[in-house]
C-alpha cells in the first residue's frame, strides 16, 4: 500500500495504534466511526501487515482482541533519513575535507557490490550488465539497458540518494564505484539526476 493512497481513516488508525494497543470499540470512540467501519479498515490494514492482533485474557469470558502496528508499518510515520546523512557528510566535510567524503563513498561503493562479485564476475559483458541491471532495479533504480554499435547505455530513472545527492553530488561515487568493482571497467557518467537531469546515464563500451 502506497502512504499516498491511504485514506484519512486508516491513517488515524495507525496513527492511534503506534502510541498504544486497542480494541475495536477503543478505535471506534477515538476517530468518530462505527465498529463495523473499523473492522473493514483494519482487515485491509492486517491485510498489508502493517497491524498485528494481540489477545490478552482479563478474567472469565472471550480474550480481548487487541491491535498493534508492525515493523512494517514505520514506513508510514515520519522519517528524515536524509537529514540525518546531510548533516554527517557535512560534519565529515568539515572535519576531514572532501577527500575524506570521497573515500567514504568509495567504500560504500565497495560494499554495495561485495555480495554480487561472485555472480557476476567471470560472466560476458552482455549478461553481466543484465545482471547488474536486475541487482539495481532490486533496489527501486528503475533501471534499463540499451546496446548501440559502441556501447551499452545503462539508463537509471529513480535515485535511491536523490535528496542527498542534490547537495552532495558526491553520493553519486557509490553507483560508479558499484558499476566499476562489477565490471573490472570505470562507466561515463553522462547524464545524472543530481545535476537537473530527468535520469542517470552510463556508458560501458564493448569489450
Amino acid at each position: 500500500m502506497n502512504p499516498l493512497n491511504m485514506c484519512s481513516s486508516r491513517r488515524e488508525i495507525l496513527k492511534i495504534l503506534k502510541k498504544e494497543r486497542a480494541t475495536v470499540d477503543d478505535l471506534s470512540t477515538q476517530i468518530g466511526i462505527s465498529p463495523t467501519a473499523i473492522r473493514q479498515h483494519l482487515t485491509i490494514l492486517e491485510g498489508e501487515n502493517l497491524i498485528q492482533r494481540e489477545r490478552l485474557k482479563e478474567g472469565i469470558g472471550r480474550p480481548k482482541v487487541l491491535y498493534t502496528t508492525t515493523e512494517k508499518a514505520e514506513n508510514f510515520f515520519p522519517k528524515y533519513y536524509s537529514w540525518l546523512a546531510e548533516g554527517m557528510i557535512k560534519q565529515i566535510l568539515s572535519q576531514e575535507g572532501e577527500e575524506k567524503i570521497n573515500d567514504l563513498f568509495n567504500k560504500i561503493g565497495d560494499a554495495f557490490s561485495q555480495p554480487f562479485q561472485e555472480k557476476v564476475h567471470g560472466k560476458p559483458l552482455e549478461e553481466q550488465i543484465m545482471l547488474i541491471t536486475d541487482i539495481l532495479n532490486e533496489w527501486g533504480s528503475y533501471a534499463s539497458i540499451e546496446k548501440t554499435e559502441t556501447h551499452y547505455l545503462l539508463t537509471t530513472y529513480n535515485c535511491s540518494f536523490y535528496d542527498v545527492a542534490l547537495k552532495f553530488p558526491q553520493v553519486c561515487n557509490v553507483h560508479i564505484r558499484f558499476l566499476e568493482n562489477l565490471l573490472n571497467h570505470t562507466p561515463r557518467l553522462t547524464s545524472c539526476m543530481a545535476d537537473g537531469n530527468d535520469y542517470c546515464e552510463y556508458i560501458i563500451p564493448l569489450k
